[in-house]
């Protein structure tokens, strides 16, 4: 992990910070007394930020743009597509490890990297620090093993309907979005291929869902997809 551009963290920035599991509820000062060491890098499609079972130097903080996180133990399997305010690398925040998957930049990505050594160096005068974050991230965890739950328990249309929600701008009414990325690694990141998604965007024409040309999905009426997300899952 090497400087591209080390600069004062501007507030637009620490406001961005504030939202994320990890820096929730730290004053502005107290951010920027842990990542004084950081830099902020753009990488365009492609680029790997670290690879599964390099050391964990460091971790980033997802700015703009997406971030595909994945473990290949034979065949590639997808975790997640990664957007603003994620952390990545948190594997860099415990002693003597390594990453456990890898991530590659999707199409366009801004982060903030923080090296490692500083970060912790913080931490070890500051305790009070140390136990907060601690309790960010097992808040953290929490929400992940709800995802998890959620993943296996609702329809793979349920899945795509809630991914297509969180791509609105609006709670209610007619809305249009756009998938952010190639449609395949979205199914993947949803736990199913890339048949399973056509179908499962078929079946969701009858709540008013129309896929367009250009990745364009039209939704008649977000409110009652969300309510469909919110049925007991079947397919």
């Amino acid at each position: 992990m090497t400087p591209s551009q080390i600069v004062p963290l501007g507030r637009d920035i620490l406001v961005e910070l504030g939202q994320t599991p990890l820096f929730s509820g730290l004053s502005e000062a107290e951010i920027r007394l842990l990542l004084g060491g950081a830099w902020t890098e753009s990488h365009p499609d492609g680029v790997m930020l670290f690879r599964q079972g390099d050391a964990a130097d460091g971790f980033f903080v997802l700015l703009d743009g997406h971030v595909e996180l994945f473990v290949d133990d034979g065949s590639r399997t997808v975790l997640d597509v990664a957007k603003r305010p994620a952390i990545l690398g948190e594997a860099a925040l415990f002693d003597d490890v390594r990453h456990p998957h890898a991530a590659r930049v999707v199409g366009y990505a801004k982060l903030l990297a923080v090296p490692r050594g500083p970060f912790l160096d913080v931490l070890d005068q500051r305790f009070d620090l140390a136990q907060r974050l601690l309790g960010a991230m097992s808040i953290r965890l929490r929400a992940l093993v709800g995802q998890i739950a959620e993943l296996k328990l609702k329809s793979t249309a349920q899945r795509l309907a809630g991914f297509l929600l969180g791509l609105a701008r609006k709670e209610e009414g007619a809305v249009t979005v756009r998938f952010p990325y190639d449609k395949r690694l979205a199914a993947e990141a949803l736990g199913m291929t890339a048949e399973s998604l056509s179908r499962a965007l078929g079946r969701l024409a009858f709540l008013g869902v129309e896929s367009r040309a250009e990745n364009l999905v039209v939704i008649a009426d977000a409110g009652a997809l969300r309510l469909f997300c919110a049925e007991d899952g079947e397919e």
